[in-house]
């Protein structure tokens, strides 16, 4: 049986990006377009009225940044599945709005395909990010970051270093022999070690913490 379609909430200040939206969400079953909104100052109400499957956000937005707009919502719904999507891949832009929340980061441009399966990701609880953002997040915070301790076991280090690649659940159990039920329990447990909750938070801090090299991450990512 096919998975239940997307229901994707767009918040972009420009007409013709929404209407290029519509445009290519329409002959594509999986996704649905249930609002559009042109303000990140509405986010909030807009999430609350429509609890979308995920939040497809630009940053540059008046009245409020999408970053701005992306902390209010996640603060407010912790659960709540905000990807960027915007023209923007600078590494200033790209950590702010994960540290605002954003389950993912996708610079405009990308085809309907990949976008589905980023989307899927990020509700799964993966970390979609385009090649570029990857690149200057591990710049950004592979540098000037002191290396403390951690309580993680080697087991925990290692699936550790796999998220970092991107790898899906489904493939983590298959490369570690454990099962996708144990690779959740893994990344929970992993997260309350490192006293965070989303994938993007954890791979922040394993870098952070030397758990991950940078300069051994993929050059490209889904």
């Amino acid at each position: 049986m096919a998975p239940a379609p997307i229901r994707l909430l767009v918040v972009d200040d420009d007409p013709a990006v929404r209407a290029a939206y519509r445009a290519m969400f329409e002959p594509h079953p999986e996704l649905t377009l249930v609002g559009e909104l042109a303000d990140g100052a509405d986010a909030v109400a807009g999430y609350e009225r429509l609890r979308p499957d995920v939040v497809l956000m630009d940053l540059h937005l008046p009245r409020i940044s999408g970053v701005e707009a992306t902390r209010a919502l996640c603060g407010r719904w912790p659960d709540a599945v905000v990807v960027v999507m915007t023209t923007f891949s600078s590494r200033e832009h790209v950590v702010a709005a994960l540290r605002a929340g954003a389950s993912g980061y996708l610079v405009k441009g990308v085809a309907v395909g990949g976008l589905v399966v980023a989307l899927r990701q990020a509700i799964a609880g993966e970390m979609p990010l385009s090649a570029a953002v990857r690149r200057e997040l591990v710049a950004s915070l592979g540098t000037g970051q002191p290396a403390r301790g951690h309580t993680l076991t080697a087991r925990e280090v290692e699936l550790v270093g796999r998220l970092a690649h991107g790898l899906s659940n489904a493939q983590i159990a298959r490369r570690m022999h454990l099962s996708e039920g144990s690779v959740k329990q893994y990344v929970a447990r992993i997260g309350d070690k490192l006293g965070v909750r989303a994938r993007t938070q954890i791979l922040i801090r394993a870098i952070q913490l030397g758990i991950v090299d940078p300069d051994a991450l993929p050059p490209t990512t889904r």
